[in-house]
């Protein structure tokens, strides 16, 4: 019996930041994506980032103004290696990136229970004491 794969697939952007990560995290997120039971479409906000762009977002709710959005100075973040060890994904819904806790919450259970099928191991940031829905990345060994 042939399984009925989602609707939903990677657009141009999503695609070009997912393959940043590791192999792992792209096999994980793409199976997710395309899964049966995926409750949303996802779009990628961010695979590898640079030490630049790290610094220009730990600055934020510090030196510039806003509400801190990291804790990992450059060089810290899963994000800063190459290929990227982490990802930032949320749910895209009626045409829109969404950190809306209800649409991220199901997402996230569901990529979590994909990577339990798919014996990947990997982090939700939504589990943090300074919880981060978006990100994903994998354990440190």
């Amino acid at each position: 019996m042939m399984q009925i794969r989602s609707p939903y697939r990677w657009g141009r952007r999503s695609l070009t930041r997912l393959q940043t990560c590791t192999p792992e995290i792209q096999r994980l997120l793409t199976e997710a994506l395309e899964h049966p039971d995926c409750p949303c479409d996802m779009t990628i906000v961010y695979g590898h980032r640079s030490h630049d762009k790290q610094a220009e977002l730990y600055a934020i709710g510090r030196s510039k103004p806003g509400t801190i959005v990291t804790n990992a100075k450059p060089g810290q973040s899963r994000h800063n290696s190459f290929p990227s060890e982490a990802v930032d994904v949320v749910p895209y819904v009626n045409g829109a990136a969404s950190w809306d806790w209800a649409h991220v919450t199901p997402m996230a259970t569901h990529i979590k229970r994909v990577a339990e099928e798919l014996g990947i191991a990997i982090v939700w940031g939504g589990d943090w004491r300074m919880r981060d829905g978006a990100h994903f990345e994998q354990p440190r060994s």
